[in-house]
């Protein structure tokens, strides 16, 4: 009778066994489902606001539209472009829907923190512009823009302007030594080359103060359309910054920021020197044609065959 009663408690027991088993089972699952859940969510907001950004109202896209599935393919493929240099481009066509799309990267930052401000570039404007088929943003750190419109070897005109809240005394002498670093630097980018237009230095100040300056062209454009790119926007420092401690102009194209304090690193101020064409090796001894070997060939057999030896 023992014997039985424990006969009975067994499959009991195994029973508790097993629906603590899938007790178990089920809150790994539901937390797992929780977590997932946060990170995505975290993943979708986890984009800062852009310092400026413009969508084109001009011309819209559909849902599901070819333009739509061009853009979606254009910004998955452009992250894969980095000509090393941090610049980015890619354009898709299918039908009579073109997607252009271009990044740059500020000419000082490693290719890792380039890569990341791209991706959150891309996730982030197709928030903030859902259905524009033309689009361009700023980051501290990257440049992106998408249109129907060809990109490479323009300039952009719409442009954006940001002033150190704080003045400086001496707006003589500060303008006598920043005028003077900023053309140096257009000079330097614009010559930059095919990979990277990028110039970076500084200079002193009134008193004791030091400006640190930077300049940056798309690489696309020619040294000239770099140079007057960055002297349009250089000229309008009196307009828009005059007497401010800092400040920036960005163009799609071109931009240029100085401070007086260190923003910049200082390790990436030279560009890449523009590629160096390889020389022509010299020609090799001059090979006898096969027109004077037949002849030696048939003058030694007419000797042979007059006795003329």
């Amino acid at each position: 009778m023992q014997l039985l009663h424990m006969h009975i408690l067994f499959p009991l027991h195994k029973k508790k066994k097993k629906m603590f088993i899938f007790e178990g089972k089920l809150l790994l699952l539901l937390t797992s489902f929780i977590f997932i859940s946060l990170i995505n969510t975290t993943t979708t907001f986890a984009q800062p606001d852009f310092l400026y950004s413009f969508c084109q109202n001009a011309e819209n896209y559909t849902a599901n539209s070819t333009y739509q599935k061009n853009l979606n393919t254009a910004l998955s493929t452009l992250p894969t472009t980095n000509n090393g240099f941090g610049f980015y481009n890619f354009s898709t066509s299918q039908g009579n829907d073109t997607v252009y799309s271009v990044s740059l990267c500020r000419g000082d930052i490693n290719l890792d923190v380039c890569q990341s401000c791209l991706n959150d570039s891309i996730v982030k404007l197709r928030q903030v512009c859902p259905n524009q088929k033309e689009a361009f943003a700023y980051y501290d750190y990257c440049m992106l823009k998408y249109s129907n419109q060809i990109i490479l070897g323009t300039t952009g005109t719409r442009f954006y302007t940001r002033g150190n809240p704080r003045n400086i005394t001496d707006i003589d002498g500060f303008n006598g030594a920043l005028a003077p670093l900023l053309r140096k630097l257009r000079v330097e980018a614009a010559a930059g080359g095919p990979l990277k237009k990028f110039a970076s230095d500084n200079t002193s100040g009134p008193g004791f103060s030091t400006i640190y300056g930077l300049v940056q062209c798309t690489p696309d454009l020619s040294e000239q359309q770099c140079s007057n790119c960055l002297e349009s926007i250089i000229n309008r420092i009196v307009e828009y910054l005059d007497g401010k401690q800092g400040g920036r102009i960005l163009l799609p194209g071109c931009n240029f920021r100085y401070e007086i304090y260190r923003f910049v690193n200082q390790s990436a101020r030279v560009s890449p020197p523009p590629p160096v064409s390889q020389p022509i090796p010299p020609p090799s001894s001059p090979i006898q044609p096969p027109g004077m070997i037949y002849i030696c060939l048939y003058h030694l057999n007419l000797k042979e065959e007059y006795n003329l030896y």
